[in-house]
């Protein structure tokens, strides 16, 4: 009876945001990790393997699942605290964070890559095989590089009576330049170069075939709007931050109550970006599956003004 009391007030104990949190991360793991393997399988049962939009599909679904297979130890770490070492604290935030900038990067890539193949074509072909997998490896390479930031301040330090897996810094400089970092590297460039990249493929195409299928608009159009949904939280938070650091001395009523609402909405939005990669199969390459007709024309999945994936 008393071991149940004392469960029983151990999960009461847990805050109502990380409940939340966890029960968020764990459908992003039922959902996401079968999704992703099932692109995996769609892609390389139907579809040519040398085309690069495929390649572009198969690494955002390997780099979401990099993400994804961290995620029950981060429910546990949410319900009952980090019980593991400091290295696999480190480790798992390095997966994280190079799986979400790759996931990002390879967004970005792929509104790069349908820009230049469809107004530039003769110029994207001389790039090669050899070139396109060039691109991949600096891609993940990039994701290594930027993602370093978290491998150096990733610590396990003990907060009351639990321990916590968090990035810890020196000084509120150091903090602060890590969250800008974040936001503008991965969001607010990459946001811009798909909007751009969009936007002026669709003005040079307009009067053609290429934006006539409602399924292509649509599609398009729910890669921004979720891109921009589920990754503005996490860096508004990241943004709450910056402002209350720099609020500290001179308002440091506001800035307290900032990061008091920091520290609770960060719990939530912080699995904004696994929901992302969750989302990513049935947004991206589930599109593929209505094109499985059409594979027996190869011009049809090679020629960029014929393709209607993005």
């Amino acid at each position: 009876m008393q071991q149940h009391n004392h469960s029983s007030s151990s999960v009461a104990a847990v805050p109502v945001a990380n409940q939340v949190g966890s029960a968020v991360l764990g459908l992003c793991f039922l959902l996401g990790m079968p999704g992703n393997i099932m692109v995996v399988v769609v892609i390389l049962r139907n579809f040519k393997k040398d085309n690069f939009t495929l390649q572009l599909m198969l690494n955002l679904a390997a780099s979401d699942m990099l993400s994804l297979i961290t995620l029950p130890l981060w429910i546990h770490y949410l319900l009952v605290g980090w019980t593991f070492s400091q290295d696999v604290c480190k480790l798992l935030t390095v997966f994280v964070f190079i799986s979400l900038y790759t996931s990002v990067m390879t967004v970005t890539l792929m509104s790069v890559q349908r820009y230049v193949a469809v107004l530039y074509s003769q110029q994207w072909a001389k790039l090669g095989g050899k070139g396109e997998k060039a691109l991949l490896f600096c891609l993940w390479l990039l994701a290594c590089i930027l993602s370093s930031p978290a491998a150096v301040t990733s610590n396990v330090r003990k907060e009351g009576v639990l321990r916590d897996c968090k990035m810890v810094f020196t000084s509120d400089g150091q903090r602060a330049a890590v969250y800008i970092f974040q936001t503008l590297l991965g969001f607010v460039a990459p946001f811009a170069i798909l909007v751009t990249s969009y936007c002026r493929l669709h003005r040079k195409v307009h009067e053609t075939a290429f934006f006539n299928s409602k399924r292509l608009t649509k599609l398009v159009t729910n890669i921004l709007v979720t891109f921009f949904i589920l990754w503005i939280p996490f860096h508004v938070v990241n943004i709450i931050n910056v402002v209350g650091i720099a609020l500290k001395s001179s308002h440091p009523g506001a800035s307290k109550q900032l990061f008091d609402f920091r520290t609770v909405a960060g719990n939530i939005v912080g699995s904004f970006p696994f929901i992302n990669s969750c989302v990513n199969p049935f947004l991206y390459a589930f599109a593929f599956q209505s094109l499985r007709q059409s594979t027996e024309d190869s011009h049809q999945m090679d020629d960029p003004m014929q393709s209607s994936v993005p």
